[in-house]
């Protein structure tokens, strides 16, 4: 059975495939209509050709940092905080709330850093699913994971557990990411055991691969080592951000930039600063912070106006324009 595209969207910085047809399926069983309706906003949102009143994603850090320091990741370069922090409860509350208040389909956790490095990262996935939150994501890479926590993730109401390995051959991963990909292997197919042991098809298993010097030979191997296993396999193009150790992409001329995270999308981080997107170039195009202002308040500001504005007519911000020089688009 040959691979299926799920999705790429608009600059095909990421390529989402399946074998088998279970991601929309299993969702769409689950949820019914309300869940066709979001996907097809989320589809119409990335042509921005959608605004809904609220975001149709959160995509919460709710933790600073990583234990990683991988050479595509601009963390490594930053100044860590003097204690890991994480995001308070009540405003991850405050959050939720608004979430069911305003319907919000979606939720990732993960957003620029290692969400298992959070002390309770399955409760906030059970508060999540009490807020009516139907796609709840969270990115890891991996090596944080224990029986207890697989079992916690599983009975959490989890959709999607996404781990970036990046490599197929131990060498490259360690060169990479400086784990053990042998060992975290092993803890996925623990995970899929006790998933299968569990009689319940979540949360659905997506792995991702960055396309690196480091790894250019291994995207074959790594697909035929998942296809069958992971419900979802990711191909990324990586995306330069200062402060990484990737050489800096050529100079090339953009004519365009055709993002739609804007009409689709919310970052917060664990502070509560919000993001109108989820690269690290839009940190700070947003003066405004989830402590203090609604999300709807914040979805429908000024600023969020003006930027949809200006990625509308061709005047995109010099983050916005630097983002897509990256490899964005």
């Amino acid at each position: 059975m040959s691979l299926k595209l799920v999705h790429r969207p608009v600059g095909g910085q990421v390529t989402l495939l399946e074998e088998k047809d279970r991601y929309l399926t299993l969702l769409g069983a689950r949820f019914g209509r309300r869940f066709w309706e979001y996907r097809k906003r989320w589809a119409l949102a990335e042509e921005r050709r959608y605004l809904g009143p609220w975001p149709l994603s959160l995509d919460l850090a709710i933790n600073s940092g990583c234990q990683l320091r991988c050479p595509m990741c601009p963390l490594p370069a930053r100044p860590e905080a003097p204690k890991r922090q994480e995001l308070p409860d009540w405003l991850y509350r405050r959050l939720m709330d608004q979430a069911r208040e305003g319907a919000i389909p979606a939720l990732t956790l993960g957003l620029g850093s290692e969400p298992l490095l959070h002390s309770r990262p399955h409760l906030m996935v059970k508060e999540a699913v009490r807020a009516g939150i139907m796609d709840i994501r969270l990115g890891t890479n991996g090596l944080l994971l224990t029986e207890p926590l697989m079992d916690a993730l599983i009975d959490s109401g989890l959709t999607r557990l996404e781990i970036s390995l990046d490599a197929a051959e131990p060498v490259a991963y360690r060169a990479i990411r400086g784990g053990d990909l042998v060992e975290l292997e092993k803890k996925i197919h623990l995970f899929l055991n006790k998933r299968a042991q569990s009689g319940a098809p979540w949360p659905l298993l997506r792995v991702s691969f960055l396309k690196l010097e480091l790894n250019k030979n291994q995207l074959g191997p790594f697909i035929a080592r998942w296809r069958g296993l992971a419900d979802l396999i990711s191909i990324q193009k990586p995306i330069w951000f200062a402060g990484s150790k990737l050489p800096p992409p050529p100079p090339k001329t953009v004519l365009s930039v055709p993002c739609g995270q804007p009409w689709q999308r919310l970052g917060v981080t664990y502070d509560g600063h919000v993001w109108p997107c989820c690269s690290w170039y839009g940190e700070n195009l947003l003066a405004m912070t989830s402590q203090k202002t609604s999300l709807a308040t914040i979805w429908r500001s000024q600023s969020l106006t003006d930027l949809r504005a200006r990625l509308t007519f061709n005047r995109p911000t010099p983050e916005c324009l630097a983002c897509a020089q990256a490899g964005a688009f």
